[in-house]
C-alpha cells in the first residue's frame, strides 16, 4: 500500500501532465454551456419579437378591410416586410408573404401576388404552409387569366384538409372550357367537405348556376 507521501507524489506527476489540459477542458465546457443558454435566449427573444410584430400586422389587416384604410395596408405591409426580411426562415416569414400577397391582390397587382406566394410555395418552413400558399396561387392565377397554370396547380396532390379547395379551383379553371368536369370537380368538393363547413354554401351556388345553364 502507498504511502500518503507516494500518492501526493503520484497525483502531483498526474496533476502536471494533464491540469492544464483539465483546465482548458472545464472552461470550454463552461463557455460552450453559457453560449447555449445565450443563444437560447437570443432564439426566444427573436421569436418574441417575431411574434410581436405578425400581432401587429394581423391588426393592421384586419384594419385595412377590403382596402379602404390605406394607412393600415401601409403599416400591415410594413410590419409583413420586416417579417420577412429579418426571420425568413420561420413561419412567420411565411404567413407574412401570404398577407403580402393579399395587400398586392387588393391592389390589382396580380404578378406580385403570385411571386410572394410562390416565395411561399419554394421555402415554405411547413408544408400546411406550402398548400396554402399553392392554392392561394392557383387563385391569384385565375384572376389573371393564366387558367392552365391555375388548373396544375388545382390538379396537384393534396392532404383532405385541403382536397375541398384544390377541387372547388379546378371546377373554377374548368367551367368555362369544360363545364361537365367543372360540375364533376364541384360535387366532389362538396362530398369532400363536412356539412357546415365554412365555403360549402358558396361552392353549391357555383354549382347550381352552372346546373341551370346546361
Amino acid at each position: 500500500m502507498r504511502s500518503e507521501e507516494e500518492q501526493a507524489e503520484i497525483l502531483k506527476e498526474w496533476w502536471e501532465k494533464n491540469g492544464r489540459t483539465l483546465i482548458i477542458t472545464v472552461v470550454l465546457s463552461v463557455v460552450a454551456l453559457l453560449g447555449w443558454r445565450q443563444w437560447n435566449i437570443s432564439q426566444d427573444a427573436s421569436a418574441e419579437n417575431a411574434s410581436v410584430i405578425y400581432e401587429n400586422m394581423l391588426g393592421s389587416l384586419e384594419r385595412a378591410g377590403a382596402g379602404e384604410d390605406t394607412d393600415a395596408m401601409a403599416a400591415a405591409r410594413e410590419q409583413a416586410e420586416k417579417l420577412a426580411d429579418e426571420y425568413p426562415r420561420s413561419s412567420y416569414a411565411g404567413y407574412a408573404r401570404l398577407a403580402l400577397a393579399r395587400l398586392a391582390v387588393m391592389d390589382g397587382d396580380y404578378e406580385a401576388a403570385a411571386e410572394q406566394l410562390r416565395a411561399v410555395v419554394d421555402r415554405s418552413p411547413t408544408r400546411a404552409l406550402e398548400y396554402t400558399a399553392r392554392l392561394r396561387l392557383a387563385r391569384v392565377l385565375l384572376q389573371s387569366g393564366d387558367t392552365d397554370a391555375a388548373l396544375a396547380q388545382a390538379e396537384r396532390q393534396y392532404p383532405e384538409a385541403w382536397r375541398a379547395q384544390a377541387l372547388e379551383v379546378k371546377g373554377d379553371a374548368l367551367r368555362q372550357d369544360e363545364p361537365a368536369a367543372a360540375r364533376d370537380a364541384y360535387r366532389a368538393a362538396l362530398d369532400a367537405m363536412p356539412a357546415g363547413q365554412s365555403g360549402r354554401d358558396r361552392v353549391q351556388m357555383k354549382l347550381d348556376d352552372m346546373m341551370s345553364a346546361s
